[in-house]
């Protein structure tokens, strides 16, 4: 594991089904979930074969919390898609700005910026989370970033 995951701590429960791991496609878990995975990789943005591309399905179960952490590069945005939003006490908090996540909607930030959730309901919280080319890069950027940080097979 990469020195940015092995800090990120949870209390409570905190599950993650990863279809793209550090940019390498989880054939068996991407079978399980095709349309999803076709969504994803329709997505001109998506940061497949690059270590920084993730793509997982994230349960923050009731009364859990993930401490505050930051991702390793600012060449990404993550984008969290709202599958089942709990009411309550249920966020995500960025450089001190809190927000909700709503069900089918995305909420989209800068992961390399310090982060930190929590869900304080009686209810699991879901997103989809997906790893997108930061928007701000040109597509020569891209192409470079691509090849410097592509996935060794």
């Amino acid at each position: 594991k990469q020195w940015y995951q092995r800090r990120v701590r949870a209390t409570g429960k905190w599950q993650k089904l990863f279809l793209y791991n550090q940019g390498k496609k989880v054939e068996k878990n991407c079978q399980a979930m095709p349309l999803t995975t076709a969504l994803i990789e329709g997505l001109d943005t998506f940061m497949s074969g690059v270590i920084f591309g993730n793509a997982f399905v994230s349960i923050l179960n009731k009364d859990s919390h993930i401490s505050a952490h930051c991702g390793p590069t600012n060449l990404r945005v993550r984008c969290h898609l709202g599958l089942q939003v709990p009411e309550g006490d249920c966020s995500i908090t960025v450089s001190g700005v809190s927000e909700r996540w709503a069900n089918r909607e995305c909420l989209m930030f800068d992961d390399s910026f310090l982060h930190s959730a929590v869900n304080k309901t009686e209810s699991q919280r879901i997103v989809l989370i997906v790893d997108l080319w930061h928007p701000n890069l040109t597509l020569t950027e891209i192409k470079i970033f691509s090849e410097l940080f592509a996935v060794k097979q």
